[in-house]
């Protein structure tokens, strides 16, 4: 009696329990945790690449170009560099920003409208199942 009782107590406390945890809500914040990261690098890309637009436009313009050689000058290059790798991560910042910022949202707002509660008030008592959309 004393072993099923160990034996018991054992698996109980060695079997995770699921009982208080949703497996849908669970889904929803775990695909909101990754929208959040795609919002976080398009906000890093976004920011980065208007520094190095910026800096690649202004390192253009104000570069003195020698027409009567064929070779390009240091700054010409790096600055055709700095601009055309800020164009490229503006272009790839931006739509991951936007995306990430709004599937994030919903997924929030899915995972906020999935419950299931008991009703205490005495005008509507019972077990309610809630869902948002």
């Amino acid at each position: 009696m004393k072993t099923v009782a160990l034996m018991i107590i054992l698996f109980s406390v060695g079997v995770k329990c699921y009982s208080q945890t949703d497996p849908q809500k669970l889904l929803y914040l775990r695909e909101a945790e990754r929208y959040r990261k795609m919002k976080n690098t398009g906000t890093v890309l976004t920011v980065v690449g208007g520094v190095l637009f910026a800096t690649g436009l202004v390192t253009l313009v104000n570069s003195s170009t020698n027409y009567y050689s064929n070779s390009t000058p240091n700054d010409v290059r790096n600055g055709l560099y700095a601009y055309i790798g800020g164009a490229a991560c503006l272009g790839a910042g931006i739509p991951l920003w936007i995306v990430g910022g709004t599937k994030h949202r919903k997924m929030l707002a899915k995972s906020e409208g999935l419950s299931v509660r008991i009703n205490a008030m005495p005008t509507n008592r019972g077990l309610t199942f809630t869902y948002r959309f």
